[in-house]
Formats: C-alpha cells, structure tokens, sequence
C-alpha cells in the first residue's frame, strides 16, 4: 500500500511513468485509493514561433505530459479499475507499468506486483462453446487472501497446505485425440449464475476458474473447423464505460458495486481468520 501512496517513477526508454494526483481514502467506510498513471518525457521539446525572428524553434519543455490513465485500488477486493488511453496506456501497458513502479520502489527486493485481468464469463464461454474440441489447457494461479471461490476453493487450500504460493499446470491431449472434459459446459452454467460447486473436476479445470476470477492467467487450445485457436482468459476482460476524467468516489463506487456482483454471481466468500493468518 505505502508503495501506492509513495512511489518512485519507472524510466522506460525515453519516457518516465509515474503516479500523480493520488487520493487516499483508506479510512473511509469504503476503503480507496484513487490517482494517475501518468506517461511523461523528461526531457521534451515543444515547437513555438518565434515572433521576433519569424520562425519556428524548438524550446525544452521538461517533464511533459503524454498521456495519464485515471485509477482506483479497492484493498477490500485487492481489485484495480483503470482506464485504457488507446496508443499510449493500453491494457497490458497500464498492468506492466503499474507493476513495475511498485516493485521499483521497494528496488525489487522481496517483492512482487502483478496485475491478472478478471474474465467475462459470459464472453469466456462464448468463446470456448465454439470449439470443436479441446487440445490443451494451461493455467499458473496464486491463491488470493481472504476470498475464495467454491470452484476452486480445494485448489487454494491445497496451496495453502503446502506452504505454496502458486502453481503452474498443464495438460495436452495425446496425438490425434481430444482431452475429455466438461469445461465448456461448467463455464456455461457458472456465467448462468448456476452454483455447480459440488461438481467434481480436476485440478486444472480449478485452475481454469481460478485464473478466470483474477487470481493467476491461463489458456485453453482447442478446434473450431479445423482451425487452432487459443483462448486467453485475459481476453474476455470485465470492461465498462465511464467518464475519462472521474471524480474519485464516483469511479470507486462504481468499481465497488461491480466487485460486489461478482463476488455475488460466482459465489466467492471470505475465508476464516484461520486461513487469513
């Protein structure tokens, strides 16, 4: 959190990344902090005229604004909502450049920031419904804290059993064949809202779920006529419209309200202190 509030700005290539204009509301009832990723040269040059020679000329215009993508953290839901600048801040920007300034400011020492897209599940099953078979399915998942998930909550306590703090899994079909499973259809009934907790499935398909909900990324490689495709669950991002330049609590109600239904739709609870601890 302090690395929120104070961070050091991030050098890439020739441009700075930092956070600006940064609000903390972290003893409110509802828990925040707003701010401004910002993309900024150190050492610009803008072009004026020069009236007294009648020309064009070059003037240093230090530490110039390129581009800044609005933010808001929510440590309850330890969830991000950020908005793309398209050309300069795109998704996978925003999440690298984030990630980096609050590792910098620690000089990387015993830290580690990553930011994982939480999926549409409605989108996600769309897409997997298309396919004609599944040839392979990939997921690397961190077990968050305090919520969980009943889909993949025996995944998280078994990580937790063995003192883990991730784990990357793997499953290819043998040649010529199709890995059986049931996920097109699990992912079908859990964006219906349907509660299929008490189904019985693989420590992958876990993984799956759990990677979709946030917490970890992963892919599924399948058939659809004939064709490969790969389906990233960072491709069906949860996504929604607002004003490029929000008032902070207004953005921070809106990102609450939207965590909330979907820790409500997918049935994720707190865990026990016990497992908090």
């Amino acid at each position: 959190m302090d690395a929120i509030r104070n961070p050091s700005p991030y050098h890439y290539r020739d441009h700075r990344w930092a956070f600006i204009d940064l609000e903390d509301h972290l003893d409110d009832a509802q828990p925040y902090i707003f701010g401004r990723l910002c993309k900024y040269a150190p050492d610009a040059e803008v072009t004026i005229v020069d009236e007294q020679n009648k020309a064009e000329r070059l003037q240093g215009e230090p530490n110039l604004l390129i581009s800044a993508s609005p933010f808001v953290y929510l440590p309850n839901h330890s969830g991000i909502a950020f908005l793309r600048v398209s050309s300069h801040i795109e998704v996978k920007t925003f999440c690298d450049r984030f990630t980096r300034i609050i590792e910098g400011t620690y000089s990387n020492f015993f830290v580690d920031c990553e930011i994982e897209l939480i999926s549409d599940l409605r989108a996600f099953a769309t897409k997997v419904s298309a396919l004609d078979s599944i040839l392979e399915l990939d997921a690397k998942v961190s077990p968050p804290n305090p919520l969980f998930g009943p889909l993949w909550a025996p995944l998280k306590d078994y990580l937790i059993s063995r003192n883990s703090d991730s784990i990357k899994v793997n499953e290819k079909a043998a040649p010529n064949e199709k890995i059986k499973t049931d996920l097109a259809s699990l992912i079908r009934r859990a964006a219906n809202d349907e509660d299929i907790s008490s189904v019985e499935m693989p420590l992958i398909e876990r993984a799956i779920f759990m990677s979709a909900d946030g917490y970890g990324h992963g892919y599924i490689k399948g058939k659809n006529n004939n064709e490969t495709v790969v389906i990233k669950t960072s491709e069906t991002a949860v996504n929604f419209n607002f004003k490029k330049s929000p008032a902070s609590h207004e953005l921070s109600n809106k990102t609450e309200a939207i965590l909330n239904k979907i820790q409500k739709d997918r049935h994720m609870e707190h865990g026990s202190d016990e497992s908090n601890s």
